[in-house]
């Protein structure tokens, strides 16, 4: 369940993307019709589907809010991931349609006269949804959410996509095919978008094992509460949004009772969760010799 500050985090990102990019698809879209550059009018659609992933941020962001329930014992956090892989494809989409508008155009040349009006389009949206960008990686860091983080990768496509356009406009000249080249490249980076989008959300959904810093974590907070563990092992991390599970195995002393290596397992659990921001869970195996030992690993 993700708390109330940071849901702050994705309703805020979510509501300011949403007004900046209704303002900025009509003006570029206007500003395409008008000049005649299909860049400028394929940069207003994907200025449009930043809109729509922003509005699916607002919808993970009330998701992952909700509690735990019987079919969902560990919460809903894992919206914040579904929705992140959904933004990825939803600017692969755009790039793809962007291919396919460049084709046609290089199939059906024309000269594109540009203005004042195209080149002050492209500036204020290159500032505006730079700083989109840079607000949503912020809130992103501060919530640990993978879909502000995707949309702010929206944001970013589009600033680069503008400054792509912006090319086109101050040295296409009489070369109609620059415009449509440069909405190949725009195609391009997008695919490339999607692709580190899609990635970054999916990883945690199909399971991966836990970072090295992860574990020398897990291994260090052990060793602190005392020299009595050996051994920490079998050590599963499981991502629910911003909620983390982990489950390991420590060796201790097969003649202590159970009731000490329970006190121990409890400081040691604590420590986790206040050292690591994890909610663990903690297996006790009694020390073997030393030739039966199971060397430690790690899985995921």
């Amino acid at each position: 369940m993700v708390d109330s500050r940071t849901a702050r985090w994705g309703y805020v990102s979510g509501w300011l993307s949403i007004g900046v990019n209704s303002f900025l698809a009509a003006l570029k879209y206007w500003a395409g019709v008008t000049t005649g550059s299909v860049a400028l009018i394929a940069d207003a659609w994907h200025t449009i589907s930043d809109t729509l992933s922003s509005i699916a941020v607002l919808f993970a962001t009330r998701t992952s809010r909700k509690p735990a329930d019987p079919e969902h014992p560990f919460g809903h956090g894992r919206a914040d991931l579904i929705i992140g892989v959904a933004i990825g494809v939803l600017i692969g989409t755009v790039g793809l349609n962007f291919a396919l508008d460049a084709i046609a155009s290089l199939n059906s040349p024309r000269v594109v006269e540009y203005g004042r009006l195209g080149i002050t389009a492209v500036l204020v949206s290159i500032v505006a949804k730079e700083l989109l960008a840079q607000f949503a990686f912020f809130a992103a860091r501060r919530s640990k959410m993978e879909a502000i983080r995707a949309d702010g990768w929206h944001h970013r496509s589009d600033s680069v996509t503008s400054v792509l356009v912006l090319l086109g406009i101050l040295f296409a000249g009489s070369e109609y095919w620059i415009d449509a080249v440069l909405s190949l490249l725009v195609a391009l980076f997008l695919i490339g978008a999607a692709w580190k989008v899609i990635w970054d959300s999916a990883r945690p959904l199909l399971g991966e094992s836990p970072n090295q810093r992860t574990i020398a974590g897990i291994r260090r907070i052990g060793d602190r509460i005392s020299p009595i563990f050996e051994s920490v092992h079998h050590i599963h991390v499981h991502r629910y949004g911003t909620h983390t599970e982990m489950t390991c195995h420590v060796n201790v002393d097969k003649n202590m009772s159970v009731g000490d290596a329970h006190d121990l397992v409890d400081d040691f659990e604590q420590a986790l969760r206040d050292g690591l921001g994890i909610e663990p869970t903690v297996h006790i195996e009694p020390r073997k010799d030393p030739d039966q030992m199971q060397a430690p690993r790690t899985e995921s």
